[in-house]
């Protein structure tokens, strides 16, 4: 029979064993600890120190590992000193031993995880309110600069009405002479036939120069209409301004075709729709100066539903506004041509224009290329003879 001593060496011997490999384990997840704690940088050691719960020291791990000796010195104090039981009791310990190294690291793992989600839930809304900021910072600069070019724009719009109202009432007066001196021409020379046409015609682009002249005065000032007018034939409009650009568009090499169509009379003067038109049909020309094939077609489209607008569109194949400009195309000196004697201000009156008599103008892009402006007109009201103004006190005789 073996003695104490060596009995008990043979018990502390898988002993020994046992606390190597606990410890061999022991210290590989801490290892991983280690690791894990390193990549996790971004969490801040302050908040860490308020969040995190007190962690045991590495002592305290080596020694976890140890749990199982006491159980294993009772089961070899108690059984038969045989070798088979020594080992599987040894085996048991060995694989039981990491047990609470392992629970230990798995809860250490959740923390972490937990940490960085946290951190990262954390960075995002900073970035969320970074993004806020960055996104109201260029609003209001857009909004500064748009108000910005609002007041330069309110004080160029506002010396242009001084300075157009100056000159409408110094442009006036001698057109009133020249036109009062044409019709005591055309009395005076009725016996000729051929000059009292050419006279009417000229004292009929007088009285179009004055009227344009006070409507675009009311135009720039932003005011409504009150004249008494009567609804125009929007045909006879269209008529009148091929008439007058037809020259014009020819010494171009621009064909000019007019599209009309039976349409009700609309509650606009025909001087405000002539002149929207001439207007359209000059820049047309202009832009397609040096193509090949330039038409321009001049369209009355059929009135079909009783109330809608009456639309007209004047369509060119050239090359189109520009897209950078199309947003703003109805905006004051706002062009795409870059010589001096092109102000940008065309289109701004023709809708100012328009505006004062409840009308529209757009843009579209022409299916085949080129630009297409769409102007629509408000249909009469009233019977014939009592036009739109009519209950604002105006009369019709």
């Amino acid at each position: 029979m073996p003695s104490v001593r060596s009995r008990w060496h043979m018990i502390c011997r898988p002993f020994c064993r046992t606390m190597e490999i606990a410890w061999g384990i022991g210290g590989v997840s801490l290892g991983l600890d280690t690791l894990n704690l390193t990549a996790m940088q971004a969490v801040p050691e302050a908040k860490s120190g308020r969040q995190g719960m007190k962690q045991p020291g590495n002592l305290a791990i080596w020694v976890s590992g140890a749990w199982p000796l006491p159980l294993l010195a009772v089961v070899c104090w108690l059984l038969p000193a045989s070798t088979s039981v020594r080992v599987v009791a040894a085996i048991l310990a060995i694989l039981l031993a990491p047990f609470p190294a392992l629970l230990y690291g798995r809860h250490r793992h959740r923390e972490q995880l937990a940490r960085e989600a946290a951190t990262r839930e954390e960075i995002a809304q900073v970035r969320l309110q970074l993004d806020t900021v960055r996104y109201r910072t260029s609003r209001l600069r857009e909004e500064l600069q748009a108000a910005d070019r609002q007041a330069r724009l309110s004080h160029q719009l506002t010396l242009l009405g001084q300075f157009t109202a100056g000159f409408m009432h110094e442009f006036n007066n001698p057109l009133a002479i020249v036109a009062g001196r044409l019709e005591v021409l055309l009395d005076e020379r009725k016996d000729d036939p051929e000059l009292c046409a050419d006279l009417a015609e000229m004292l009929k682009e007088s009285r179009y120069m004055s009227n344009i002249a006070s409507t675009l005065l009311q135009a720039l000032r932003r005011e409504r209409g009150g004249t008494v007018y009567e609804p125009s034939v929007p045909l006879t409009a269209l008529e009148e301004a091929q008439k007058t650009q037809q020259h014009m568009a020819a010494s171009h090499g621009v064909r000019l075709i007019l599209e009309g169509a039976e349409t009700p009379r609309v509650d606009v003067p025909e001087h405000v729709v002539g002149e929207v038109v001439r207007g359209l049909l000059s820049n047309a020309v202009d832009a397609l100066e040096g193509r090949a094939d330039a038409t321009i077609w001049l369209c009355l489209e059929p009135y079909r539903t009783a109330g809608a607008k009456v639309v007209i569109r004047v369509e060119d194949n050239g090359p189109g506004a520009p897209e950078s400009i199309r947003e703003h195309l109805f905006e004051p000196f706002v062009s795409q041509s870059t010589g001096r004697e092109r102000l940008g201000l065309g289109l701004f009156l023709a809708a100012s224009l328009l505006d004062m008599y409840d009308g529209r103008i757009r843009y579209e892009t022409r299916e085949g290329g080129g630009a297409s402006f769409v102007v629509e007109l408000p249909p009469a009201r009233f019977t014939r003879g009592q036009p739109y103004h009519w209950f604002a006190g105006g009369t019709t005789e």
